[in-house]
């Protein structure tokens, strides 16, 4: 009989995954690997993959289909946020919301009190961090996870790089010659995500592009299609460059400017799920309002305990309604929300 402590792990049968399992296996765990079925076109692909790893690990590998709240929670999100000219980042209410959530629920079924993923994450008795990788830290995706879920998580690549993940997986049995990073919006399977959307019949029709006066400059094909800070696409012949400043979803109108409008200082966040003590009302931070930005140095004002106001000390570019911002404090992952509005 086995009488090694169990973990439940995600399993995509990708490279993290794989180098999760061995660094597991190493710290004397049980791994019971699990593969979330989502559903979507690139199902059979990632079952294939996840069983054919499993198998090379010696592993018995637990399907578990998690597809009805995928689609609720991460799916009709999108399409819901884009018809209201929001833009969403599903990956990070995918994390909270499916995987994490869909793992502790079969963990509780199992009787298994450890769950464990591939992420790119640190913690510890003393919180929450980023990675040491910082090319491949994921904390940003992962501020909206409850604290309870991440206390019962273990997250064994947090202390290596890429380079040795791809070394533990490949001794593993892992082809490299089959290697290919996740993307987002993987349900797609490398659709379009604006094809996918007309298709599923989302968004408005076409309007006006107008400049900071109302002067109309030209036509847009649906909200849907822009975001904030978009500088390719718009159509529009103009002396200088022009960006896409704001979504008038009540006008059906695509604001358009210079870089320098589409920039501002301050924001609101909502829906906040915080990792730590509520900070002080006026404490410095840093604030990562999308995955590629680099976190900020800003002030937080508490307004409620789900909802703040960020001001930056140096206006940033691009602040999106819809996308995560995630508070820092240097390498600590304090938590964060979802942005509602922008102010200049």
């Amino acid at each position: 009989m086995d009488n090694r402590e169990q973990v439940l792990l995600g399993f995509s049968g990708g490279v993290d995954s794989a180098a999760a399992a061995v660094l597991l296996e190493q710290s004397g765990y049980q791994v019971v690997p699990v593969v979330l079925d989502m559903g979507g076109a690139g199902r059979d692909f990632l079952l294939a993959r996840a069983r054919n790893m499993a198998s090379r690990l010696g592993l018995k590998l637990l399907v578990e289909s998690v597809a009805e709240i995928f689609t609720r929670n991460v799916v009709e999100y999108l399409l819901s946020s884009y018809s209201h000219a929001l833009t969403p980042n599903p990956c990070i209410r995918c994390n909270a919301l499916v995987k994490f959530a869909g793992l502790a629920a079969l963990a509780d079924r199992l009787q298994i009190e450890k769950i464990a993923t591939g992420h790119y994450f640190r913690r510890n008795l003393e919180g929450c961090f980023k990675s040491y990788d910082r090319l491949k830290d994921q904390s940003y995706f992962l501020f909206s996870v409850t604290p309870e879920l991440l206390q019962r998580s273990l997250f064994p690549l947090g202390e290596i790089d890429k380079k040795t993940a791809l070394t533990l997986a490949e001794k593993a049995g892992y082809e490299l010659a089959d290697y290919r990073e996740s993307q987002e919006l993987c349900f797609l399977n490398g659709e379009k995500y604006q094809e996918f959307m007309r298709r599923q019949g989302v968004g408005g029709g076409g309007g006006e592009i107008v400049d900071h006066e109302g002067v109309i400059l030209g036509q847009h094909s649906g909200l849907q299609n822009y975001t904030i800070g978009q500088r390719r696409g718009l159509g529009i012949a103009y002396p200088v460059p022009l960006y896409v400043v704001r979504l008038d979803y009540l006008n059906n109108r695509l604001l358009v400017g210079e870089r320098d409008r589409a920039c501002s200082a301050m924001c609101e966040v909502v829906e906040i799920n915080w990792l730590t003590e509520v900070p002080e009302s006026g404490s410095e931070i840093t604030c990562q309002i999308r995955y590629r930005h680099s976190p900020a140095p800003a002030k937080l004002n508490i307004l409620s305990r789900d909802r703040v106001a960020v001001e930056f000390v140096a206006p940033q570019f691009a602040i999106t309604p819809g996308q995560g911002a995630a508070f820092f404090r240097e390498d600590q992952l304090l938590g964060g929300g979802f942005i509602c509005s922008e102010k200049s």
